[in-house]
């Protein structure tokens, strides 16, 4: 099967072993992200702490560069991914809250994370994906709204959420992940009109 396999129900999916090795490398990256500079880790560095060989992680990312911000987009879809599925019904625009949680859980990481290379790459990137994230749930809570009108506050929000978000790092994270979301909440909602 490849990485790009289609699922028993028709829909694009991804191999289990190479969702396996992502999520040991995503892993390995959060574990020795935490512990020092993420500019400094090498390819075979996230690949012995992986359990994998270099081949392998080159099989999957082109470099380092390449995993950290794909892995970063992946871990952003997966976990609107999550949220969708155990919160059919929601009206919020992005899967904030889990996301701020999972940020405040990574304290380590993240202090690493700001000061590296790579970092304004990875929230650039970021942001692409919540654009697309927040548009289609803009079109299943606004569908009165013009195709246009979703597109301008899909990037509106996204680059909110982005901007917020890295306030909250870079400033040492010292809102709670609930204090966060109610002010993405409040400036979100004001963008919807409610």
């Amino acid at each position: 099967m490849s990485e790009n396999a289609i699922t028993l129900d028709g829909r694009p999916g991804v191999d289990r072993r190479v969702k396996r090795t992502r999520d040991l490398l995503a892993e390995a990256l959060m574990s020795l992200g935490a512990e020092g500079d993420i500019d400094a880790l090498g390819v075979g560095d996230l690949a012995d702490e992986a359990g994998i060989s270099r081949s392998t992680f080159y099989q999957h990312f082109a470099s380092k560069d390449d995993f950290l911000v794909r892995s970063f987009v992946e871990m952003l879809g997966a976990t609107e991914a999550a949220y969708a599925a155990h919160y059919p019904q929601r009206t919020d625009i992005l899967p904030s809250r889990p996301l701020f949680v999972h940020v405040a859980g990574a304290a380590d990481f993240v202090r690493s994370l700001i000061r590296s290379e790579i970092y304004h790459r990875q929230m650039q990137a970021g942001e692409a994906k919540l654009r697309s994230i927040a548009e289609a749930n803009l079109q299943r809570r606004m569908p009165q709204w013009s195709v246009e009108h979703r597109k301008e506050a899909a990037v509106f929000i996204a680059a909110g959420f982005i901007g917020l978000l890295r306030w909250w790092m870079e400033s040492g994270m010292k809102r709670t992940p609930d204090e966060m979301q109610a002010a993405f909440r409040r400036l979100t909602e004001s963008v919807l009109g409610s």
